[in-house]
């Protein structure tokens, strides 16, 4: 449908034998949250894997505002708006923030041998755009580390490296974000502290799209307006958060038969 930002029918991914996706439809639309729940090895990195271009579907339509993108590398689909973060935080410890930030631009930045040799007057306004962009992003979620950024990021705690995965996925303004377990190694108060942090920005960008994927069910009833629930492979929920957690075939699927 027109108004829908990400589609998927019939999607389905085998490795050999083993089918981890099984004709999953899902579709969001502009600005909207969706939580991504199942139980361990349902499906829902698989699905991101899928979705950022890493994995070639092995059947199954997937289309980004009405256009296949995702016969393109990964790349592209990064170009085309959609970003993510990993459950493992995938940062490079003895670089600067500023640099684990900056990365997330380095398909859009104009960094070849050309540009710096013919080119330095534009190389250098790049570059200090490219560092007030920064400083500006983690500032939104962490003022005191705006005067930080070329520290190494080795040197955080383990919130504060989330916040810069998190901005490296944001800096170059994505239309979806990919959220996979955010609140993965942090205690219970710096996940609220986080969370808290990610709905104040939905809130100043509304028509960026966000997909969740987490265990801690109240990070999901706080962020997502729908949830999908993937077991197996196979969706067998959408619905609200309310609904999730009345549903026998959900509460099956986490606690089994005898429950």
């Amino acid at each position: 449908m027109a108004h829908e930002l990400l589609s998927c029918q019939n999607l389905t991914m085998r490795f050999g034998g083993l089918t981890a996706l099984d004709g999953v439809d899902f579709s969001i639309g502009k600005g909207r949250t969706v939580g991504l729940v199942g139980p361990n090895g349902s499906g829902k990195t698989t699905f991101f894997n899928v979705v950022t271009g890493l994995y070639k579907p092995s059947a199954g339509v997937v289309t980004f505002e009405g256009e296949d993108v995702f016969s393109a590398s990964p790349q592209r689909i990064s170009l085309a708006g959609i970003s993510r973060t990993f459950q493992r935080a995938r940062l490079m410890l003895d670089q600067t923030l500023f640099d684990n930030v900056a990365v997330g631009l380095l398909s859009k930045l104009h960094l070849g041998l050309t540009d710096n040799l013919l080119f330095r007057k534009t190389f250098w306004n790049e570059y200090a755009d490219l560092k007030d962009r920064v400083g500006d992003l983690i500032h939104r979620f962490n003022p005191q580390l705006a005067g930080r950024i070329f520290e190494p990021v080795g040197a955080l705690s383990m919130i504060d490296r989330r916040r810069v995965e998190i901005c490296r996925a944001l800096i170059g303004e994505p239309k979806l974000l990919l959220l996979d377990e955010p609140s993965a190694g942090m205690t219970h108060e710096e996940t609220r502290r986080l969370m808290d942090e990610i709905l104040m920005f939905r809130d100043e960008m509304p028509d960026l799209a966000i997909i969740l994927v987490e265990h801690e069910m109240d990070v999901v009833r706080r962020v997502s307006e729908i949830c999908v629930v993937l077991n197996f492979g196979r969706k067998i929920f959408e619905g609200t958060f309310d609904d999730l957690i009345a549903d026998p075939t959900v509460q099956t699927a986490y606690l089994g038969e005898s429950v």
